[in-house]
């Protein structure tokens, strides 16, 4: 029984809402608001906003404010592009690597202060000679010889040839 009764109440508030709001639209739609506005085909009145459209300036005439909107990064004042950073430093210079030449000791001879090293290529192509110190063999000059072998320098790399190599 109670449920009819709030349902019932309910029923007429939402009426009377509704009787309201539709009396606000009602005299919207009759009132004039102190002007003679001019009417269209179904009696309604011409929103302000509409009735200037004709004298308006025409789309085209805002470009050069359209092509720079207010709150766009382009409107930002001109700021000059930071300076470029300096170059590296130059890289320092490649350590001396000791690369193979393909060389290899065959013997050494110590007699009287007089030293001397045979050496021959790896590869066969080139015949072996004996070099002393100081004598240059395939572009390598030789530094020093002793009983264990033969030390090569050439362009800054120095590389020992042992006389019995571990392999």
């Amino acid at each position: 029984m109670m449920r009819r009764w709030v349902s019932a109440r309910s029923a007429g508030l939402i009426a009377a809402l509704n009787a309201v709001l539709l009396g606000c639209v009602i005299l919207q739609l009759v009132s004039d608001g102190g002007e003679s506005p001019e009417k269209i085909e179904g009696g309604l009145k011409v929103p302000e906003a509409v009735k200037d459209a004709a004298t308006r300036k025409p789309f085209e005439a805002y470009g050069q404010i359209l092509a720079h909107p207010v709150l766009f990064k382009s409107r930002a004042p001109f700021a000059p592009p930071p300076p470029a950073p300096p170059p590296p430093p130059p890289a320092p210079p490649m350590p001396a690597i000791a690369v193979d030449p393909g060389l290899v000791v065959g013997g050494v001879m110590l007699k009287n202060g007089l030293s001397k090293a045979f050496i021959f290529s790896k590869t066969g192509g080139v015949a072996g000679a004996w070099a002393s110190e100081g004598d240059e063999f395939q572009g390598w000059r030789v530094r020093s010889i002793d009983g264990s072998g033969v030390k090569l320098e050439q362009g800054g790399r120095s590389i020992r040839l042992s006389l019995y190599p571990v392999n």
